[in-house]
């Protein structure tokens, strides 16, 4: 994996002139980086490219895009927004208002969904009272018997998030 600038500036003078999309996904149980991901196209024959980079997860920089491609500006700054990435030299103005920190990162609780009853948690016809259930979250809070173990890694409380239970470590 090369720099992604340079690699950017090689698929621009190969054709690829088109950005579908420039995202970020949090390796967070792989590996303690953030991965900016870009996926180009080139117009005249649809051929699809994707160049990537990992970026530390905190204080983590990628080179800015949005002079190569404009499109990329907008982009920058949700993936700023989202995943706390900054770009060199771009506009890190936030989108949207969320509060503190980067809500797409796997390590970010999202506290105030778990205080809203989940319509997914209950199946027709079940009531509140059903014992033998254990307790659907919303997608994205974390099982508060992980979280609020000592021993739960970052990993282990971004995957008890995802609806994966959790198995305590003897």
């Amino acid at each position: 994996m090369g720099d992604l600038r340079t690699e950017a500036e090689r698929a621009l003078a190969d054709g690829f002139t088109f950005l579908v999309h420039l995202t970020a996904v949090d390796e967070i149980g792989r590996s303690d980086e953030i991965r900016v991901l870009v996926l180009l196209e080139r117009p005249e024959d649809g051929e699809r490219r994707t160049l990537s980079t990992l970026v530390p997860r905190d204080g983590g920089v990628a080179p800015k895009l949005d002079d190569l491609y404009p499109a990329a500006a907008w982009l920058q700054r949700q993936v700023h927004d989202l995943f706390g990435v900054s770009f060199e030299g771009a506009d890190d103005r936030p989108l949207i208002h969320h509060g503190t920190g980067a809500p797409l990162r796997k390590d970010v609780l999202l506290e105030p969904r778990s205080d809203v009853s989940w319509p997914g948690a209950l199946e027709p016809g079940e009531s509140e009272a059903s014992p033998s259930r254990r307790k659907l979250l919303p997608v994205g809070v974390p099982d508060p018997t992980v979280a609020q173990d000592p021993r739960a890694t970052p990993e282990d409380i971004a995957l008890s998030a995802t609806g994966t239970r959790v198995r305590g470590r003897r």
